[in-house]
């Protein structure tokens, strides 16, 4: 035989055998192996096209609307009244307005703002936009003025949203004496997985306190040039702006930079890992804290159950807060040349 029927064969053997390997399953799906899809945003927020116009006249001759559009680019629905607005930079009554119509505006069709999210095949569906209509009931109509004067119009846009992250803690029936065939080193970074949102859980490290006792610290990072607030007892924008992403300086500073935390491991009732205590929660396992510069480091343990195998156990942080965003844009109001 000639080395040509030589390299056929093997060539016939190669498919058959890549063949074989996908239908007994082991090839790949392609489903994912990641829990979210991430990023770091949260709320998107622009004006919508011509609305308001960025030039229109004065003397009543002119009646505009300024609509802003809100698109959940993270993975946390927004509830239905935990999204408020105010449009700043004017004053309404120069615009035959009121202040009632441009503060506290919550969405136009009042429904819950789905996030992002993906199946189990990893298909992938946007969230969804809605928008909210300055003023509220009627239209903009410049006064008049004596010559061209141009206004911010600005949309400062209050939400609450939660971020869920995850990693794997790496639990041995040893501790102490690792094997070099373990499934997992107890000590370390640990990949740790979050849902697009404006704030994340990075650098997750775990290590060995003792026989039955473990200790994991990560960081809370903020991302994106935005302002958060959580009060203590929990207040949210259905409870108004001011309330949930305060303008007052002496309020702003008592809520500003912080997040509530919960620590907890999946399914709650597993007694594998027990009495999870982290530093700076008033509850051990759950509390507020505050940011400095955009970053928090925590620190906690927990208890081992004994009569353990060798395994890797789900660590969950969820993260609430709220959020203050803003859009602005220019509107040139003209003056009408008087008549005589």
């Amino acid at each position: 035989m000639n080395k040509r029927y030589y390299v056929l064969a093997l060539l016939v053997c190669l498919i058959l055998l890549v063949s074989a390997c996908k239908k007994s399953g082991a090839a790949s799906t392609g489903a994912p192996t990641k829990p979210f899809i991430g990023g770091t945003s949260g709320l998107t927020i622009s004006f919508l096209k011509d609305n308001p116009q960025p030039e229109v006249t004065d003397d009543d001759t002119f009646a505009f609307k300024a609509i802003v559009s809100l698109k959940n680019e993270g993975e946390f629905q927004i509830r239905n009244g935990d999204i408020k607005a105010n449009l700043v930079g004017f004053d309404p009554t120069d615009f035959d307005s009121d202040l009632s119509q441009v503060i506290n505006r919550p969405l136009d069709d009042g429904i819950d703002l789905s996030g992002r999210r993906q199946d189990a095949e990893g298909n992938i569906v946007d969230g969804e936009t809605a928008y909210i209509s300055f003023p509220k009931d009627t239209d903009f109509r410049p006064r008049k003025f004596s010559g061209n004067t141009e206004f911010t119009f600005r949309a400062d846009v209050c939400y609450a949203y939660q971020t869920k992250s995850n990693a794997k803690l790496c639990i041995l029936r040893d501790m102490i004496n690792v094997r070099d065939d373990a499934i997992c080193k107890p000590t370390g970074s640990r990949t740790v997985y979050s849902t697009g949102a404006p704030v994340q859980v990075t650098n997750f490290r775990q290590s060995v306190v003792g026989k039955e006792k473990i200790s994991f610290s990560f960081d809370i990072s903020l991302s994106g040039n935005v302002d958060i607030f959580r009060d203590k007892n929990d207040v949210t924008p259905s409870s108004g702006f001011d309330s949930a992403c305060p303008r007052d300086p002496r309020k702003r500073r008592e809520v500003e930079n912080k997040v509530k935390i919960q620590v907890k491991h999946i399914p709650p009732s597993d007694p594998i890992i027990t009495n999870i205590k982290c530093g700076g929660l008033e509850s051990g396992d759950q509390g507020i804290v505050t940011l400095v510069n955009g970053k928090r480091t925590l620190t906690c343990t927990a208890d081992l159950d004994p009569n353990r195998n060798d395994l890797e156990k789900v660590i969950e942080v969820v993260m609430d807060y709220n959020v203050l965003d803003n859009k602005e844009t220019k509107v040139l109001v003209k003056h009408l040349a008087d008549t005589t």
